[in-house]
């Protein structure tokens, strides 16, 4: 078998190489080629590119996010802290205002309980004071109607009037031979 230049292969496949059809091909794919580089390949670089400045973009505010995340994170950390550090000053604070409205009450119960005392023994020694007097009058009372029903059973008898009757005639003498004008006091009967 013989090569012609146009014929490359005989049998099932008839290859035969064109020039002019290879050249306006060529020509055809160069400027489809130039074409998708002037008019094609810049919108769709400018839009590579905006992408690309974009997920940067979005890739920096992550990492920013993040940052910000950790020193959330730390100040939540640290607020919670000092939160618990107040939360145990409050604590405390409580405490020493119960003790000391605690030691307050106890102080105010033990001056109400003194004043109570106080003012039951003021009340005791005003009651013990009546009950004196009272006592006394009824004794005097007493000791008057017995002293007075003495005075009677002595009087009661004659001897004993006459007795009385004439000490009270020897007091009127004396007093007229004084001279006093006043009044003495009568003598006790007995």
């Amino acid at each position: 078998m013989i090569l012609t230049d146009t014929h490359l292969a005989e049998g099932i496949y008839d290859i035969t190489f064109d020039w002019p059809v290879f050249l306006s091909q060529l020509f055809g794919f160069g400027v489809i080629v130039w074409f998708v580089v002037k008019y094609v390949v810049p919108p769709v670089k400018r839009i590579m590119n905006n992408a690309q400045d974009q997920i940067r973009r979005q890739l920096e505010e992550s990492d920013a996010a993040a940052d910000r995340l950790a020193t959330a994170k730390a100040a939540y950390d640290n607020a919670v802290a000092e939160a618990q550090a107040e939360l145990e000053r409050m604590r405390e604070e409580a405490r020493a205002d119960a003790d000391r409205i605690i030691l307050q009450m106890r102080e105010a119960a033990a001056a109400e309980v003194e004043r109570v005392r106080k003012q039951g023994r003021d009340q005791i020694l005003q009651y013990r004071r009546q009950m004196i007097r009272d006592l006394e009058q009824d004794l005097a009372a007493a000791m008057l109607a017995l002293t007075e029903e003495k005075v009677r059973e002595q009087i009661g008898s004659p001897q004993s009037r006459a007795d009385s009757i004439e000490r009270f005639l020897e007091d009127l003498e004396a007093l007229a031979n004084s001279g006093e004008a006043r009044r003495l006091p009568q003598t006790e009967r007995k």
